[in-house]
């Protein structure tokens, strides 16, 4: 009995010592890991970045090296070097996009996936949602009230004031500015192929003077500048640039705003798989969401962690977008609006 009881009392200092010096699942990963370099492509903005990697590197062991530029950019580059990838994750980007690039990605699903709400489950097995990203319009309130305006609508967009004062990205590379597109198409004309839609986009396609920016952050810097009285962008994004007392303001369009989950991807054949997964487990951990909702502009999807600073869904209107038909049909919206903007040029 007495070498029983001492055995059960050392197992459980073990244990207890075990779960101190080891007190969540990267810690248990971090000596396979540690001194190892990732490396990171992301269109994602520094603030977030700057929440989130540091603490990745501290409790991981891990250097991260972050190559930023545009979605379309960086998953060319990732195509590009599918024969010998460079890269090991693809931290940002819709899921529409991520999921018409489905092969360049690694079949993985986090442990933390159950944590996460419905919208932000790993439904397909090769990315994972991490935040909910909407659209919607970044008006400058200065240049709109010296000119008299007031933007509360898609519908405002094709106000006459307002032609050349328009930003939008460019939605035949840019993941934000495609998520403006489809939302537009469902929001003003019901669907994705009807005329009503569709005419609404080539009166504003005018409205840009043919005019369409290469970058979504730029959109919102140049409208926090005040070179366009409006620009047509997403959340977090917009966020950052009222937190940072830009005289800028946040319209959720009248027609409703659909909010989509932004996903993190690890790159199919990467050279540091584990780094990778681990890195993608810290994204969607109960920490990592924290740090996302309460240090960064992004809208957590993670069951119990709510995001401060902004209306809650159910006080927006919003729109749900058909996300299997998007990712099905993204080349023909694509395409068809390539061919609105060379008609209006």
């Amino acid at each position: 009995m007495r070498l029983t009881h001492f055995l059960t009392t050392a197992a459980l200092a073990i244990a207890a010592f075990a779960t101190a010096v080891i007190p969540n699942a990267l810690a248990q990963e971090q000596g396979k890991i540690a001194g190892t370099t990732l490396v990171v492509y992301t269109p994602n903005e520094q603030g977030m970045l700057d929440s989130l990697v540091p603490v990745f590197e501290e409790k991981s062991g891990v250097a991260v090296q972050i190559v930023t530029a545009g979605t379309g950019e960086l998953y060319q580059r990732v195509r590009s070097e599918s024969a010998n990838p460079q890269g090991d994750v693809m931290f940002g980007g819709g899921a529409a996009q991520a999921n018409t690039n489905i092969e360049l990605w690694e079949k993985y699903v986090s442990p933390q996936d159950s944590n996460m709400v419905d919208a932000g489950k790993n439904a397909t097995g090769f990315f994972t949602p991490y935040q909910a990203d909407g659209s919607n319009l970044l008006v400058n309130k200065d240049v709109a009230s010296s000119a008299g305006l007031t933007i509360t609508s898609y519908a405002d967009l094709l106000k006459p004031e307002l032609k050349g004062k328009i930003a939008f990205g460019d939605p035949t590379s840019s993941s934000s500015a495609f998520a403006q597109l489809t939302n537009i198409l469902k929001a003003v004309g019901g669907d994705y192929e009807s005329q009503q839609g569709w005419d609404f986009v080539r009166k504003l396609v005018t409205q840009l003077n043919g005019i369409t920016i290469s970058s979504s952050s730029q959109v919102a810097k140049d409208v926090a500048a005040g070179e366009y009285v409006v620009g047509l962008t997403y959340e977090p994004l917009s966020l950052n640039f009222v937190n940072s007392g830009a005289p800028v303001e946040i319209v959720y369009p009248k027609e409703g705003a659909a909010f989509l989950p932004a996903t993190i991807q690890v790159i199919k054949g990467g050279p540091n798989q584990p780094a990778a997964k681990a890195f993608v487990d810290f994204v969607i951990s109960e920490e990592g969401q924290t740090l996302l909702a309460e240090k960064t502009a992004g809208r957590p999807l993670r069951n119990g962690v709510t995001k401060p600073g902004l209306p809650a869904l159910a006080d927006i209107p919003t729109i749900q977008e058909d996300g299997p038909y998007v990712a099905k049909h993204r080349g023909e919206i694509v395409a068809k609006y390539k061919k609105v903007l060379e008609e209006a040029l």
